[in-house]
């Protein structure tokens, strides 16, 4: 399960709730949460804002490493 779906599905949240987010359609935040397309650092941010909670609590099941390349977001 990726952390985006798992933090949504903490808030009781349904996708077309996150799509309203970050202006997208259903079927393409569906996409992006199960990882065939990425999530823009725009579209993190919204979400990051809307929630008050900083991007890495969202995208990242673990911390991130100085060294470990960011291509979840």
């Amino acid at each position: 399960m990726s952390s985006v779906k798992a933090f949504r599905e903490s808030l009781g949240l349904k996708q077309e709730d996150l799509a309203k987010i970050i202006h997208v359609s259903t079927v393409n935040y569906s996409k992006k949460e199960n990882g065939s397309v990425k999530f823009s650092l725009n579209e993190a941010r919204l979400i990051s804002k809307h929630f008050n909670k900083p991007i890495e609590t969202i995208f990242f099941t673990s911390e991130v490493s100085k060294n470990e390349p960011l291509n979840t977001v």
